[in-house]
């Protein structure tokens, strides 16, 4: 979280708290393939990147990261933690 910054990092997790807790696919914007079945949610200059889990009713942060190079550098890690599921 360095690259992003202390007061964009903790916009990030009470827009996550507060959004994501409530209707994390209300709030959230669908991707599209490669990342369908992902959402994001923007935050200041930050994107979140997220999954919901229906049956479990969770919501899994992939990712939090800045949303001029997120979608290009990290894309490939998005899908990998997407396979190996919560933590």
């Amino acid at each position: 979280m360095p690259r992003l910054g202390h007061v964009a990092y903790h916009a990030a997790r009470k827009a996550i708290a507060k959004r994501l807790a409530i209707d994390p696919e209300h709030y959230g914007v669908r991707l599209h393939s490669p990342l369908h079945g992902l959402y994001k949610l923007r935050v200041s200059h930050v994107r979140v990147v997220y999954h919901v889990e229906h049956g479990a009713h969770e919501v899994w942060v992939l990712l939090i990261g800045d949303r001029r190079d997120v979608w290009e550098r990290r894309e490939g890690e998005m899908l990998h933690r997407l396979a190996d599921g919560p933590r």
